[in-house]
């Protein structure tokens, strides 16, 4: 899947700017990067890792793949987002480990990400995800958020007002304020 979105906003010093981006979770080619590059698409998101709750979480096998075809169409603004594996029912690896598995990953292959966006939505179907009510999602959610403020990767959250509902019982509910 290729779809495009847009990030908004982006705030340098006073002026608000738009940022057209690219966001995949499957491999694209550089040919359909170089496309995208040229219709005036400057960043490119590319799911790095993926819940596959079965196996506790992994690195998306088309991630470097990906990224290397993002590189070689001329993109320089790469980031990422993360599924993270969770759930009641699953043998999750800790959030720390996934983590670990995307900065050894950024290492082995000479990556530069600038985001990690963390992928927070409820999977019911496949993995039963967030199952763990509002106030057990919420401590989840803080957990992963500990995790990767830990590593000293540059984070934000990908989410709707209608997943943060569901998962935390509030679009209101503020997971970290710093």
């Amino acid at each position: 899947m290729f779809c495009a979105f847009l990030l908004l906003p982006f705030l340098f010093t006073s002026a608000l700017a738009l940022v057209s981006a690219v966001d995949s979770s499957t491999l694209v080619s550089t040919a359909t990067y170089t496309k995208a590059k040229g219709e005036g698409f400057t960043k490119a998101i590319i799911r790095g890792y993926e819940e596959a709750c079965g196996i506790g979480g992994e690195v998306d096998p088309n991630f470097v793949a990906s990224y290397k075809n993002a590189r070689a169409a001329g993109y320089t603004d790469i980031d990422m987002y993360w599924f993270p594996c969770n759930g009641s029912g699953n043998k999750c690896k800790s959030y720390a480990t996934q983590v670990e598995e995307i900065g050894a990953t950024f290492s082995a292959n000479s990556m530069k990400i600038g985001t990690i966006w963390i992928d927070l939505e409820k999977d019911a179907a496949i993995c039963n995800n967030w199952n763990y009510g509002t106030a057990g999602n919420l401590a989840q959610a803080k957990s992963l958020i500990a995790a990767i403020k830990a590593s000293g990767f540059n984070f934000g959250i990908y989410s709707s007002p209608g997943e943060w509902s569901t998962l935390f019982g509030s679009t209101s509910v503020v997971l970290d304020s710093s």
